[in-house]
């Protein structure tokens, strides 16, 4: 697809909200997009601003850089159909006069935060309004990773080692949305926070041909009903600290919640 294509329309345009009655997000099939000046956004242009405040992505500043890291695919897609895409998320060296750093491919559930253009160091509001307790998260991923070419302190061992990609499923009953920022080298620990009720994840280490199904079980902790959901797909795991390979990508499509 060139910059100056759109995503079609897709075929089932009934009103979707946030959270449908089957307890499902709005767009996890992935086929809504649409541009936001020179930037795919993942949602459709008639979108509710509730819908639109669901997927996000640093797309918006690394395209206005030269270097999409998210964007809509319309022929290599884990289910054939009109109207049908996947995304595919791509980490991309940003290498400019004053910016030499890895942007990770990253899309989230969630809004972006600030970003500082000069470091790249970036604040992202992670989480949406979510009250079920799904089992599990499936769906379609197809991940082809390079090198690590790019790395920064701590992880200058990593260098040459493959890159490694991965999607996580949060569901929390934090007071609010969590703020990551990488400028301020604040991360969720998910391991330790007392705010997670259910965590999953899966991670991908090798290169793929073709679109493999996943199931993240969801493992709760406790029976507190949760007030956020948090789904982040990374092309580089570690592209919080600004290391992984530039060209790792990692194809999603047709996400699913399972009860």
């Amino acid at each position: 697809m060139t910059d100056d294509e759109q995503p079609q329309n897709p075929s089932d345009t009934s009103s979707v909200s946030r959270v449908t009655e089957s307890g499902q997000l709005y767009n996890m099939s992935f086929d809504d997009w649409s541009k936001d000046g020179s930037a795919y956004v993942c949602y459709w242009s008639e979108a509710s601003q509730e819908e639109r405040s669901v997927w996000s992505s640093p797309n918006k500043t690394t395209s206005g850089l030269g270097k999409p890291t998210c964007v809509p695919e319309t022929e290599f897609v884990a289910v054939k159909g009109s109207g049908k895409s996947a995304a595919k998320i791509q980490s991309r060296l940003i290498n400019l006069v004053l910016i030499k750093k890895l942007a990770s491919g990253t899309l989230f559930t969630g809004q972006m935060g600030d970003i500082n253009l000069s470091t790249l160091n970036a604040s992202l509001k992670w989480g949406i309004p979510f009250s079920g307790r799904p089992k599990s998260l499936e769906g379609y991923a197809c991940y082809r990773p390079v090198k690590i070419d790019v790395t920064k302190s701590p992880y200058e061992n990593k260098k040459g080692e493959t890159d490694t990609g991965h999607i996580f499923v949060v569901l929390a009953d934090w007071d609010g949305q969590f703020i990551v920022d990488s400028g301020k080298s604040q991360f969720l620990d998910t391991d330790n926070d007392p705010g997670i009720i259910g965590y999953g994840r899966v991670a991908f280490d090798h290169y793929m041909n073709d679109y493999e199904k996943f199931v993240i079980d969801i493992e709760y902790r406790n029976d507190r009903t949760p007030k956020y959901v948090v789904i982040v797909a990374a092309s580089s795991v570690l592209g919080d600290f600004f290391t992984g390979g530039d060209g790792s990508a990692l194809y999603i499509d047709e996400f699913r919640f399972n009860y």
